[in-house]
């Protein structure tokens, strides 16, 4: 009987010294990235002067365009406090305007499907304040609307890591995350772990 004290009083502290990832394990993620794609883009085309090139010299100036923005949709499994594997689906849209010699507009868009595993690391977590990092590997599809001739899907490989994240709240939290990549520069998201 007193051993089985003993234990109830060891095992409390413990149980109290769990955190989120481990009583819910399960994390479903919706974000919003901040992309440069669309910008970087916007440069290449005009640095390379690919409009020419897909159109024979018909447009001569990119107008606008760029990116609103990544959406993402992801789900991480926590096999303990520290470690994660799971996956994301992301979407984002990048658009641009082209005049010809007679300012007409001719509006051209690429859709980009991104599916990756994703690999998180929980380095840091006290009370409701939690950090880590992600790194993802996957596959993107580019499904484009350049000009008729050059419509279609092209499948490249992709990546995206986050360098820092920081979450707020337990088993609902909000969260940022700064790094590189498909998923944007900045997201700003909301968790929930089951």
């Amino acid at each position: 009987m007193g051993l089985l004290a003993i234990g109830c009083l060891l095992a409390a502290p413990s149980a109290k010294a769990q955190n989120i990832n481990e009583i819910c394990p399960n994390e479903i993620s919706f974000s919003y990235g901040v992309s440069l794609i669309g910008a970087a883009t916007a440069n290449l085309i005009n640095t390379f002067e690919l409009v020419e090139q897909f159109t024979d010299g018909d447009y001569i100036a990119l107008k606008s365009g760029g990116s609103k923005g990544v959406l993402n949709l992801g789900y991480i499994y926590h096999f303990n406090k520290v470690v994660g594997l799971g996956g994301h689906f992301g979407f984002n849209r990048i658009s641009a305007n082209l005049s010809d010699n007679t300012g007409q507009l001719t509006a051209v868009s690429v859709n980009i499907y991104s599916m990756m595993v994703d690999a998180k690391l929980n380095w840091f977590r006290y009370d409701i304040f939690g950090m880590y990092s992600k790194i993802g590997l996957g596959a993107m599809c580019l499904n484009t609307n350049l000009v008729e001739e050059y419509s279609g899907n092209i499948w490249a490989p992709t990546a995206h890591i986050s360098l820092i994240g920081m979450e707020v709240g337990r088993q609902f939290s909000g969260f940022l995350e700064l790094g590189a990549g498909m998923k944007g520069i900045a997201q700003f998201g909301v968790k929930f772990h089951f």
